[in-house]
């Protein structure tokens, strides 16, 4: 066998040299992949570590109202749906501009801005129910308005009424949202046929679910419970069949007196104990607790008045007495029903309301809820929200609710 040549010794070493060259590259190329891989690994589980230490920390109960130059949601001429009530707009409510520009911070994070078309995706082929009061009514009326941007829904068997349980339906996405009416949260009556509801002493029935609610909110998918304003009315409370006692002046002297509070307890439990047990009902319940109203220089029937243009500071205003008495039992029953669901964990959220709306006290109708000549159940308006108004932060937080 003859001998390579010298020129194809070369030809070897360099073939030789290419190859150990190529294959140090390789090497080099696989460890820099790997090592960038489990850094990327790393810093995604680090950024995840990171959203769920500030999810667990971010409290969006307590925090500040501060300025934002952002334009209101919607106006009275782009939703249609506001209660008349409600629409400070139209009737003048004096420095209304100024009140519309604040947004809820709470301490530790942000809360976005209200995103209609996310909780559109998000509710799609779902349904969602308001049960509770006329505020669950200016509740659910603020987050259609909201959702105007995207969408406008048609009523289900239009009504014409205002204390009566209203559905709409959001054809595009397949949603149903409707506002059951049940002030009380547990079966009433009036104690009188054809007494006036704002006058007269009702029978509550503490330890039984109002049906106008319970027989048909199975099958929904959300369903935002509130409830509380309506117990400071006088009431004859009933409870295992017979009369408990009076909430407020029920014109019976000799009955045993019952605080507002002890009644909104009772009632959470029994509707709580209802949701827990429906049958059918799949649903996640939204707990919202008091709203508190502002009413100063006395009460809504005798010149009380709500007149602030401004938000407060959470250190220079405290939930009065009665409000953080029932704010106590609204959260207590809330824990008690969510311990009780242990195995179904997120199956009761609590979106707590009260002290960011203490703060907010210009954010009510007052006496621009109609035109000064008109007479109307609420002359001055301290209990319920301006559309638009402050109560638009509450869909912000159901949204950050929900999806988190």
């Amino acid at each position: 066998m003859k001998p390579a040549s010298s020129g194809s010794q070369v030809a070897i070493r360099r073939a030789a040299s290419t190859t150990g060259l190529l294959f140090v590259l390789l090497l080099v190329a696989f460890t820099a992949s790997n090592y960038s891989s489990l850094n990327t690994d790393r810093l995604v589980d680090a950024a995840s570590s990171s959203r769920a230490k500030a999810a667990a920390t971010c409290d969006v109960a307590r925090g500040e109202w501060v300025p934002d130059q952002a334009e209101p949601y919607y106006t009275n001429a782009t939703c249609p749906f506001i209660d008349s009530r409600q629409d400070c707009m139209r009737y003048g409510k004096p420095e209304l501009g100024s009140i519309l520009r604040w947004r809820w911070r709470p301490h530790g994070c942000d809360l976005p801005r209200f995103d209609p078309a996310a909780f559109l995706r998000l509710a799609r082929h779902r349904s969602m129910a308001f049960v509770g009061d006329s505020v669950a009514r200016n509740h659910m009326q603020s987050l259609m308005c909201l959702l105007s941007a995207a969408e406008h829904p048609q009523e289900i068997q239009p009504r014409d009424c205002v204390h009566c349980t209203r559905s709409y339906h959001y054809r595009a996405h397949n949603f149903t949202v409707t506002v059951f009416w049940a002030p009380f949260l547990v079966r009433w009556n009036l104690t009188r046929a054809g007494a006036l509801q704002f006058m007269d002493p009702h029978n509550v029935y503490l330890d039984e679910a109002d049906p106008e609610w319970a027989r048909r909110v199975a099958g929904y998918d959300y369903v935002v419970l509130n409830g509380a304003k309506w117990f400071t009315r006088p009431a004859v409370l009933h409870e295992r069949g017979r009369v408990l006692g009076c909430s407020g002046d029920c014109g019976d002297p000799g009955a045993a007196r019952v605080p507002p509070h002890r009644a909104v307890r009772a009632a959470f439990r029994t509707a709580l104990r209802e949701l827990r047990d429906l049958p059918g009902l799949r649903g996640r319940v939204v707990v919202r607790t008091v709203a508190p109203p502002h009413y100063e220089n006395g009460k809504w029937y005798d010149g009380g008045n709500c007149l602030r243009t401004r938000p407060v500071r959470s250190d220079e205003t405290a939930l009065p007495e009665t409000e953080a008495a029932f704010h106590a039992a609204q959260v207590e029953e809330f824990r008690a029903a969510a311990a009780a669901s242990a195995a179904d964990p997120g199956r009761f959220v609590l979106m707590d309301v009260s002290d960011m709306m203490q703060m907010r006290g210009d954010g009510h109708p007052g006496q621009y809820g109609h035109w000064p000549h008109e007479k109307v159940g609420f002359g001055i308006d301290c209990v319920h929200w301006c559309l638009p108004g402050p109560i638009d932060a509450w869909s912000e937080l159901l949204l950050h609710l929900l999806t988190n």
